[in-house]
């Protein structure tokens, strides 16, 4: 791994490195590459491009009250929402004790009542739950790749039960760069029609959109202002973004 390793832990799941690289901090859960960056001067910036992508969820939500993130990471994801609504709460689960309290030490992970972290496993906590999301995030990889759980029949339909009515889910899924996933397109299909959009990067991944209330106007134009208060919250180049959106 690329920069200078400042911390090792271990849990029942494994090894959980940080790194220092320049003006980045990222964790790593071996040598499958990378689980989380941030930029340590700006922490609300969102280093990856499928972070970026992720977030473009917020053009399909723009002023959501509830988040739910399955899986936390060095919570990028939840420093770039924080800082993009000051009303905006979120709830997060992650199943390892390790990495939530690596988060706080060496990831800047904000102490705030907008945010909270439950250590559970991520279908046991959908089942669980009943508040409804405005959005719902799940990012769950480890260091072999992608969880499956995330694409399995009983997973998607508790976050579709935990959408509200204009609620959007946002997956992030791993598909070797080839722009296209068979069992994320069944699966979504089955469930959601054809209410939803995925979105390519460089990196391999995958970001699908799924819509409870039917497809919004996707047409770049149309997310052309969203996209521009999106460069104005968070700094990251939006518009670029718009022209991967595709449906399937």
């Amino acid at each position: 791994m690329q920069g200078t390793e400042i911390a090792r832990n271990f849990d029942e799941y494994g090894p959980i490195y940080v790194y220092d690289d320049g003006p980045y901090r990222y964790m790593s859960f071996g040598s499958g590459g990378e689980q989380s960056r941030i930029e340590r001067s700006r922490p609300e910036y969102p280093v990856y491009q499928y972070l970026q992508a992720m977030l473009l969820g917020l053009l399909y939500q723009p002023d959501p009250q509830r988040a739910l993130m399955l899986g936390l990471g060095g919570g990028s994801l939840v420093h770039a929402l924080l800082s993009y609504s000051a009303s905006l709460q979120i709830c997060v689960v992650e199943l390892r004790q390790q990495v939530r309290d690596i988060a706080s030490e060496y990831f800047l992970l904000p102490d705030t009542q907008r945010l909270t972290i439950t250590i559970s496993d991520a279908l046991e906590y959908l089942c669980q739950e009943s508040t409804p999301s405005d959005l719902i995030f799940t990012d769950l990889f480890s260091d072999s790749g992608m969880q499956h759980q995330q694409l399995q029949k009983e997973y998607l339909e508790q976050c579709y039960r935990l959408l509200s009515d204009q609620g959007v889910l946002v997956l992030n899924l791993w598909d070797e760069g080839y722009g296209y996933h068979p069992l994320a397109n069944q699966q979504l299909s089955d469930l959601f029609g054809d209410n939803w959009l995925c979105c390519t990067v460089d990196s391999g991944n995958l970001i699908a959109f799924a819509f409870k209330s039917g497809k919004p106007e996707s047409n770049p134009r149309a997310l052309l202002n969203g996209a521009k208060k999106l460069e104005k919250k968070l700094g990251f180049p939006a518009r670029k973004l718009l022209n991967r959106l595709r449906e399937i």
